[in-house]
């Protein structure tokens, strides 16, 4: 899809009030505390490591840094991260 037909169908989804994740691909990310991570509509790992993990996602890869970092849970819709966050960069 070219940039100008991806802009349009993000105008038409947002004006809509539909949600981005489900029809644009976009990552849902939520957080228990900063203890816990679920990164869903994701497109695999870049970097598995204890203290950073690097997640590739549509628009941008996201990246979690933290101590003890494990991933608890993997599957082709879902990243369940267990650790001690200390940051989410979005790159």
């Amino acid at each position: 899809m070219g940039k100008r037909m991806e802009q349009a169908a993000e105008n038409i989804i947002t004006s809509l009030d539909l949600p981005q994740d489900l029809f644009l691909g976009y990552p849902c990310i939520s957080f228990n505390g900063n203890r816990e991570v679920y990164v869903s509509n994701h497109r695999g790992l870049l970097i598995y490591e204890t203290e950073m993990i690097v997640i590739l996602t549509k628009p941008f890869q996201l990246k979690i840094c933290g101590r003890n970092l494990l991933i608890e849970a993997y599957s082709k819709e879902e990243i369940h991260i267990k650790g001690y966050i200390f940051s989410v960069e979005f790159c």
